[in-house]
């Protein structure tokens, strides 16, 4: 279905604050001009920014090509790796200070930092809700809606304290020509992959019907997330209740486990993404879920000898419904800058998400978040499509500071129970008591 694209009033027009913040630097050139200017510079204020590498590259760019230029600042932004980025904001937050007026965060840090982010709301004009899509408001909203909340933000309102910077969801890349060589339509559950993955492993040499990152801790609950999600519900309760120990929750592990286990490759179990795309890239492996950061191997004709038999599709549904694994990057506002600082990034961002940014972002190669960008440019990317099915169907993953220590104690007995070193009812009752200790330990 094709969304109204129409353009916000917010983006068609100058903001109140552009206008003033024009005029007086117009008044503040003139004046420097009768008694020199000291700083031997413009007076241009400029907005600090920390980024992670890669996607970040993309958002510095998009910065200097278009951003500047719209809302009259420089921009001084900061790429580091994902674990130095994490380092550097815990640092500044904790000592309350304001190194960097803009952070982007990936989304799990967001439990952990939100306190320390400004109400997106106090310092941009307007923005284009009719176009992002709402999953990814939600995710940079603190308490996040519809999810269980930690005891330190039990009280709060929810507000928005950070934009989406990178519409990054799971999508599903299959390989048509082995679906096709076993007389198999494209799937669209998860029961049509392990029905076409086990004729594909049984029948074609060489092939397996799927994989998955099978290595204990994070590995494994990457691609277990959304088959628990999908099948079972929800991880928690509202109240911080396991809620896959039971039944459901069992039966999804299983189909994971022993049914997706028996069509993926040997060794699986200490499979990373590597080994993943790999399979992919070569034909020995039929189908598995990737973020789309994966997609570049996989699209390169002289990497990969299946080029151009593979299709990207959104991730498949389960019994309850689809729920693709959120991995949003987002951008926030430095509550302890000051005020004419939180104005101006205000303003930096109200640029960034505006139509005519995304669409400069898209052909930077930026990973978008807006319907009208996805509907316009839908060819710009073979998966985007996919990713655009994926993302109006994400779930976040639990929203906690204790996300990291939970995928471990889930991901453990998980891998235990994929090399046959416990049964799968054993494997939810050791993640259900080690998840529940540490919830206990936390106040929970």
């Amino acid at each position: 279905m094709t969304r109204n694209s129409t353009t916000s009033q917010g983006e068609a027009q100058q903001t109140r604050r552009r206008f003033i913040t024009a005029a007086g630097a117009a008044g503040a050139t003139a004046f420097a001009g009768c008694i020199g200017d000291s700083s031997g510079g413009s007076g241009t204020q400029t907005i600090t920014l920390a980024v992670s590498s890669g996607d970040g590259e993309l958002i510095k760019r998009l910065l200097k090509n278009h951003v500047e230029s719209e809302v009259g600042v420089t921009t001084e932004t900061t790429v580091l790796p994902n674990a130095n980025l994490f380092e550097k904001l815990s640092t500044m937050f904790q000592s309350e200070k304001a190194t960097y007026d803009i952070v982007a965060m990936d989304d799990p840090w967001m439990p952990q930092f939100a306190r320390h982010l400004a109400p997106i709301r106090d310092h941009v004009d307007s923005l284009p809700t009719d176009q992002i899509i709402q999953q990814t408001l939600d995710i940079g909203t603190w308490p996040t809606p519809g999810e269980a909340v930690p005891p330190n933000a039990q009280d709060a309102e929810p507000e928005l304290k950070a934009l989406c910077a990178v519409g990054n969801s799971h999508i599903f890349v299959v390989n048509e020509r082995l679906y096709s060589e076993v007389g198999e339509d494209l799937p669209e559950t998860w029961e049509d992959v392990f029905r076409a993955g086990q004729k594909i492993s049984e029948q074609v040499d060489g092939a397996e019907g799927y994989a998955m990152r099978g290595k204990s801790g994070n590995p494994i609950m990457s691609s277990y997330f959304s088959v628990g999600m999908s099948m079972a519900g929800n991880m928690f309760d509202e109240n911080w209740g396991y809620d896959w120990a039971d039944d459901s929750g069992v039966e999804a592990a299983s189909f994971f486990v022993n049914d997706l286990g028996s069509i993926s490759p040997d060794g699986v179990a200490s499979f990373d993404n590597s080994q993943v795309l790999s399979g992919l890239a070569d034909g020995s492996i039929a189908a598995a879920p990737q973020w789309p950061s994966g997609t570049s191997l996989l699209l390169n004709e002289d990497k990969a000898t299946e080029y151009e038999n593979i299709t990207f599709l959104p991730i498949p549904e389960g019994e309850k419904r689809a729920a693709p694994v959120q991995g949003n990057w987002l951008l926030g506002i430095n509550s302890y800058a000051d005020s004419e600082t939180k104005s101006a990034a205000g303003d930096v961002l109200q640029s960034f998400v505006s139509k005519q940014a995304q669409d400069q972002y898209v052909d930077l190669g930026g990973v978008p978040f807006r319907h009208d960008t996805f509907e316009e440019n839908m060819d710009a990317q073979p998966w985007f499509e996919a990713l655009y099915g994926s993302l109006q169907n994400a779930k976040p993953r639990p929203r906690t500071p204790l996300w990291s220590e939970i995928e471990t104690a889930q991901g453990q007995p998980l891998n235990a129970a994929l090399v046959d070193n416990m049964s799968v009812e054993e494997a939810m009752t050791e993640a259900e008591s080690q998840i529940e200790s540490i919830l206990d330990e936390n106040g929970y």
